[in-house]
């Protein structure tokens, strides 16, 4: 280009006030926008950076207490009522659907990784073979697929049952325990036999409701309580919780590891020297998983990982049941279930001997060291 033609360009340029805005307007754009249209929210970006050095160090109480300035806001805002937020459909590639349910591949393998035997039978913690972390709650690694879901995104491994000398108990074990959850263990409360154990869970109950004012039904009664309340008022030896499903489209991944943080902290409070079980949600079966939408295994798995990493060993515990129901690929057996999501009456035996199986005496917190006070031993995630 020679002069007269960069002269003349020049003058077009100063002369037409409009295509400047038109490329500052695009430069605004791509800056606080991504490419999906979205807005680029640095407060949520700020928390899967720090969710990040988690996965890294395998730390998440010392890391997520590190963003307290970003709760306390997002408090005072308002903001810890989650609204659902519109579900938004996904396109993936044919090699993702057939990635969607697996989290345990080549499954003849993942027996070999670890296995803890009880005096009924071998209870086998399934993972895939892989880089092994090395904390409290291990987890074994697999390539990741990219998603595009403002929801998840595929964690690239799994969570182990939190390895520890578990002891085998029987139904008196758990009459001093306490279940928190969805329908899920509701199915648990009806099926499962454990009769001296209370059971607070809902069609629909969310880690963000748990410790609500809209309360939980107590199975024993069939009256909504408030668990505020009832964590204060009455003593338990343990409390186990799974929740997960009904987040799948609720915020994001770090939002629901920040929430279930707060309410294992507050539980710890409230109970202290409870031993808490914090147990894997239950795979969906392959016809059930939608890569379309946020409810697929991937997101599960996700979620799943998320509350593993609060587990320390010590006072709270990851279990996962998903070997027992779940195919070589990862998806819910169907066979054992009638709606691809939750498991036929008789199948909830099975689910209690794994609980059985995977007991943990106080005495055995309290030579540990593990007190349940903050800032000691026995914090979530500070092995």
């Amino acid at each position: 280009m020679d002069r007269n033609k960069m002269r003349t360009f020049l003058e077009i340029i100063y002369n037409c006030p409009f295509i400047l805005l038109v490329l500052f307007t695009s430069l605004v754009f791509v800056f606080l926008f991504d490419g999906a249209g979205n807005r680029r929210d640095t407060r949520e970006l700020s928390v899967l950076q720090m969710i990040d050095r988690a996965k890294e160090t395998g730390n998440g109480e010392e890391i997520l207490a590190k963003d307290d300035d970003i709760e306390n806001k997002k408090e005072r805002n308002g903001d810890a009522a989650i609204e659902k937020e519109p579900v938004e459909k996904m396109k993936q590639e044919e090699d993702s659907v057939q990635n969607a349910g697996a989290r345990k591949e080549n499954v003849d393998k993942i027996e070999n990784n670890s296995e803890r035997e009880t005096d009924s039978q071998n209870w086998k913690l399934q993972g895939i073979p892989g880089k092994v972390e090395t904390h409290s709650t291990e987890f074994v690694e697999y390539t990741p697929i990219e998603t595009d879901s403002r929801y998840y995104s595929d964690a690239g491994k799994i969570a182990l049952t939190t390895a520890y000398d578990y002891a085998l108990e029987n139904e008196s074990y758990f009459n001093d325990a306490a279940f928190l959850g969805d329908s899920r263990t509701l199915g648990i409360s009806d099926y499962a036999g454990l009769e001296g154990a209370d059971f607070f869970c809902d069609n629909g109950m969310t880690i963000y409701k748990l410790l609500g004012d809209d309360g939980v039904t107590y199975q024993k009664t069939g009256e909504k309580v408030d668990m505020k309340e009832i964590l204060q008022e009455k003593r338990y030896g343990k409390i186990y919780i799974m929740l997960g499903m009904n987040e799948l489209g609720y915020g994001d991944t770090p939002m629901y590891m920040k929430q279930y943080l707060k309410v294992i902290r507050q539980i710890k409070e409230w109970q202290p020297g409870v031993i808490i079980y914090v147990m894997a949600n239950l795979h969906v079966s392959q016809e059930k998983n939608n890569m379309e939408t946020e409810f697929n295994n991937i997101n599960i798995n996700d979620k799943n990982v998320a509350s593993a990493r609060l587990a320390n060993g010590r006072d709270v515990f990851y279990l996962d049941c998903n070997p027992l129901f779940t195919d070589e690929e990862g998806y819910l057996q169907a066979e054992l279930t009638f709606d691809g999501v939750h498991l036929y009456a008789q199948h909830y035996d099975k689910w209690r001997d794994f609980l059985f199986a995977h007991g943990v005496e106080r005495e055995e917190i309290q030579q540990a060291g593990g007190n349940g006070q903050p800032g000691e031993p026995g914090e979530p995630g500070d092995s």
